[in-house]
């Protein structure tokens, strides 16, 4: 009676097992199949974050810029192009700076800061360009081979079976390591090697990137 018993509980027991290998192979197979709108969502939002912090010091730098030229009575240059994407402050005196105090060193030091902050803002719009266009049928979310092709276009690898906080921070991670060198040609690399796989900007992309400058 005893042995039958025991036999009893240990076939309950494997079943359980069973069961539940089963259940984390699906949850597994779920992983691989889609890392999921999270992913997406959550790297375009990182971007969008710190091109908010961008466009602001973009403008103060503007702002600035044009309150030194008139304080000699100069008119400001033209801008220089920059690469890719140029913002423009809609309203600069909305922008709250002290100018004489942020840039003690006068008009050359603003106009550096103006360089650099739009520089670093047209790369930032960049970066979450190169984000919609990974995203090949604009579903908001990042499929396997979609996570794949983004990754192998900045040199990484992809590993099945993470969770959505590591693959977002391996995305994370790309775009903060290119970022405080505003490294260009790294960028435009990776995106021709999307574009080389058929990866387009779409009219969906381009109204969300629009959303992005304004």
């Amino acid at each position: 009676m005893m042995n039958m018993q025991c036999a009893l509980r240990t076939r309950l027991i494997l079943s359980g097992l069973i069961m539940t290998i089963g259940l984390l192979s699906f949850l597994v197979k779920s992983v691989d199949a889609s890392p999921g709108s999270d992913v997406f969502q959550s790297f375009t939002r990182h971007i969008s974050v710190q091109i908010g912090k961008d466009k602001q010091a973009f403008a103060q730098a503007d702002t600035c810029t044009a309150w030194f030229y008139k304080k000699m009575g100069k008119k400001p240059p033209p801008a220089a192009k920059v690469e890719i994407i140029h913002f423009v402050p809609i309203a600069q005196q909305d922008v709250p700076v002290d100018c004489a105090k942020r840039y003690p060193n006068g008009l050359k030091s603003v106009r550096e800061a103006f360089g650099s902050t739009q520089q670093g803002l047209s790369f930032s719009l960049t970066f979450f360009q190169m984000a919609l266009i990974s995203d090949g049928n604009d579903d908001h979310a990042y499929s396997t081979e979609e996570m794949q092709d983004v990754l192998n276009a900045f040199d990484r690898t992809y590993r099945s079976g993470q969770s959505v906080d590591q693959y977002v921070s391996q995305l994370i991670r790309v775009f903060e390591r290119t970022r405080p060198e505003m490294q260009f040609p790294v960028l435009m690399s990776g995106m021709q090697t999307l574009m080389d796989k058929g990866y387009r900007l779409t009219k969906a992309d381009q109204i969300a990137l629009n959303q992005e400058v304004e």
